[in-house]
């Protein structure tokens, strides 16, 4: 417990520091750009609301503008055009460590003034994706750091959302949306696809600890989680549509965080004193041995990551933007047996793993307009992931009993271009095409969980390639009614399999306060590329690839939702969907679908037989922060089922009926600007469906097995917890300093994540969740 005293301490040394009396002012700057070609606004009126007061500006010819000398605060920015609709900023935050940036995107109009205002004011979580009617909504990086819980991670943030379930385990931040599988998930930054950005995750796997990017880099983003447009390929489930900022191009600034979790420094500004470049840089490095000092189950683990992002934005004025993005990270972790085999109790006791991965991924887009309705973008992107993971179990002998050894190499390089063009200000249209290029080098053993056999699964490496096309028009054919549709196509090299995929939703305004909307899509995925490499050995010694020509999985979806502002800041969304899943890959005569994504690994030969259904209702009702004051319930109902190979229907592994979440939290500000945060949240979830261990057959043949007349007819215990965090400012003339406290599970909840057989103790051991986990961090703005 030193640590956490050093970290204590060190906070009240800081904060018995009394700041001079200062006026204490910031910069708000911004650029206003036309939201299809980007070309920037000239003469945009920028308005500051303070109050009863307003302070007002226009833009420049290159469509930025500042507002000098801002008091720290929240604000309202409302930016209007003559031809545009205008848009409320909301609760912009003003601090004196950096200054405050927005990217507004304004929409040409042909409406009524009066409905105009009826969007503005219905839509404050808006996506920015304009084709997006149905099941989506905008992600914010105040978000990220204002919900209790998230570790400013973004992707355990979207956990809070509706239609989204939160894991029981604390150290996961998978997301399943609406009992699909967390692998159903989409991945994108900046126009680009990538994969699993997680630290810690698995070869197969679309889950890990913590994403791979700070949240420092983030602007507003879209998440999707049912019938998403066209332009998104290879998803079943939802979208995560990432965007990272630009940086200061008018002054430098800096961050350095340091924590319990680790050291965190980000910096960005001009890169030339002309032109409007810029740069912006986060890098982390972690050791989480402190976990060791408040969970004894976590002896001898010592998982470590570190990661590097950045982005440049160079703009070329007439000529176009040219951007390079890049993430990357390695994370380690180590977990060894306890030496003493008089100490084994539980499994872990005596398990031996070593997972080392590494994982990148770059953009390089150039952006020009074509003319003052046509945008071209063009696109050149790659990325790869290693994932080297051993896993045994140590005899009494002290010799380790292999059951996993993976050595996993994917990578690809993409290329890619679209263009959004406005026929006119009622129809937009946006149309691309990309071409990615494989490549894998896999080499895979494991212990078959059928048979319990130590094989080769995989052992190969090659490449092949993927052609995505889309097409997505949206239009608004009366004032109150929007349509948007389009049709996406794939094709898989590997086994020339093609898809075709219609895309189609409308949104009516039923007043100037609520809205229906109804959205249908067809969507398809590919599975991992092992699983379409794994192989058999005949007893003649030749190698066959028995799911060389697997098809992708299918899914209708369909989507109806009410929305409705109750007051000016009180929003409430309502959706029921179906969810019609075919083209399963499953084992023949077996209960094994790849929509319960159950781990392991295996030979078997799959086929395309499988279905499953999700159907539910989502509700959201939300307090947009005002007053200073925020909270947000979402609750989600539903019922997740499938049939594997055997033709019988069953539970879905996620199949866990029930999520609920209350958020809320406050601001307080105090007389010398300085604001103190107090947020809290409350996750009551049901439990996820498992197959039961059979102890009696487990013993006989002295490994795990599973009991198959059982099959998911279990789930686990629901599970409640609760999470705060709190943070206090200061705000210095030119400087800021920012403490946190956060911690998950303040009730210490020790949840039952499944079972597995101890061969050792010859008995059926749960595995619990670690409990109460504590973070403590001090970050410098200057």
């Amino acid at each position: 417990m030193n640590h956490i005293r050093i970290v204590l301490l060190t906070i009240a040394l800081l904060l018995a520091v009394k700041a001079m009396p200062q006026n204490l002012v910031q910069n708000i700057r911004g650029q206003v750009v036309e939201n299809v070609t980007k070309i920037p606004v000239e003469g945009a009126v920028v308005q500051l609301q303070m109050g009863n007061e307003k302070r007002g500006t226009e833009t420049a010819k290159d469509g930025y503008f500042v507002i000098e000398n801002v008091p720290p605060g929240r604000y309202n920015v409302v930016i209007s055009m003559i031809g545009y609709n205008p848009i409320t900023v909301s609760n912009v935050i003003v601090t004196t460590g950096k200054e405050t940036f927005l990217n507004v995107q304004l929409e040409s109009t042909n409406l009524s003034t009066e409905v105009i205002t009826v969007i503005d004011e219905l839509e404050k979580d808006k996506p920015l994706n304009n084709s997006a009617l149905t099941s989506a909504r905008s992600f914010s990086i105040d978000e990220t750091k204002r919900f209790a819980g998230t570790f400013d991670d973004p992707m355990r943030a979207v956990q809070n959302f509706a239609g989204v379930m939160s894991s029981p385990n604390i150290n996961s931040n998978g997301i399943v949306i609406r009992g699909n599988s967390p692998k159903g998930l989409l991945w994108r930054l900046d126009d680009v696809s990538i994969p699993n950005p997680n630290h810690f995750s698995y070869s197969g796997q679309k889950s890990g600890g913590l994403t791979i990017f700070s949240s420092q880099l983030l602007t507003n983003s879209d998440f999707f989680t049912s019938a998403f447009p066209s332009e998104y390929g290879n998803a079943l489930s939802g979208v995560f549509d990432m965007k990272f900022r630009n940086g200061n191009s008018f002054k430098r600034e800096h961050a350095v965080q340091v924590g319990i979790q680790g050291l965190d420094l980000a910096s960005e500004g001009p890169l030339f004193k002309t032109g409007n470049s810029s740069y912006l840089i986060n890098y982390r490095y972690s050791v989480l041995g402190f976990l060791q000092l408040i969970d004894k189950d976590m002896k001898n683990k010592v998982p470590t990551y570190q990661d590097l992002s950045f982005k440049i934005n160079l703009p070329a004025g007439n000529a176009g933007t040219f951007t390079i993005f890049a993430i990357g990270g390695t994370d380690k972790s180590k977990f060894d047996p306890d030496a003493d085999s008089t100490k084994w109790e539980k499994l872990d006791d005596r398990t031996k793993t070593t997972l080392n991965n590494t994982m990148g991924a770059f953009g390089l887009t150039y952006a020009v307009p074509l003319g003052r309705n046509t945008l071209l973008k063009t696109i050149l992107s790659g990325s790869g992931q290693t994932v080297d993971y051993e896993k045994g179990f140590m005899n009494t002998s002290y010799n380790v009993e292999p059951v996993d050894n993976v050595s996993h190499k994917t990578s690809q390089l993409s290329g890619s271009a679209y263009i959004n063009h406005k026929f006119s200000p009622s129809h937009l249209n946006k149309t691309g095409v990309t071409y990615t290029q494989m490549y894998f080098n896999s080499n895979i053993s494991s212990q078959n969980q059928f048979t319990g056999n130590y094989e080769t699964f995989v052992n190969d490496k090659g490449n092949t390639g993927i052609v995505q096309a889309y097409t997505q028009s949206t239009v608004n054919l009366r004032e109150r009614l929007i349509l948007s549709g389009g049709v996406n196509f794939s094709h898989f090299v590997l086994n020339s399999t093609s898809t075709v995929e219609p895309r189609l939703s409308a949104k009516y305004f039923l007043t100037d306060r609520s809205a229906i909307s109804v959205g249908y899509g067809n969507h398809s995925q590919y599975e991992d590329i092992s699983v379409y490499l794994s192989q058999n050995q005949t007893t003649g010694g030749t190698i066959t690839k028995p799911n060389i020509n697997l098809e992708p999985s299918r899914a209708n979806h369909f989507v109806l939702g009410y929305d409705a502002m109750l007051s000016s800041n009180l929003h409430l969304k309502v959706e029921g969907y179906y969810q019609d899943l075919y083209n399963i890959p499953v084992m023949r005569n077996s209960y094994y679908s790849m929509l319960n994504n159950p781990g392991g690994y295996f030979n078997d030969s799959l086929v395309n037989t499988g279905t499953g259904k999700n159907i539910g209702v989502d509700v959201t009702f939300e307090k947009f922060l005002s007053n200073n004051f925020y909270y947000l319930f979402t609750a989600s109902v539903f019922s997740s089922k499938y049939k594997g190979g055997d033709g019988t229907e069953r539970n879905g592994r996620y199949n866990s009926n029930y999520a609920i979440n209350l958020l809320a939290g406050k601001e307080f500000y105090t007389k010398s600007q300085n604001v103190w945060g107090l947020n809290l949240k409350a996750s009551y979830n049901g439990g996820e469906y498992y197959i039961p261990v059979d102890l009696q057959e487990s013993i006989s043949q002295n490994r795990e097995v599973l009991d198959y007349t059982q099959v998911y007819t279990k789930n686990l215990k629901p599970f409640l917890y609760l999470d705060f965090t709190v943070n206090y400012r200061v705000n210095y003339s030119k400087t800021s300093l920012v403490f946190t406290a956060q911690a998950k599970n303040i009730l210490n909840s020790k949840t039952v994540l499944g079972y597995s057989y101890n061969s050792f103790t010859k008995t059926v051991d749960e595995q619990a969740e670690m409990g109460f986990l504590p973070m403590f961090s001090v970050k410098y703005e200057f």
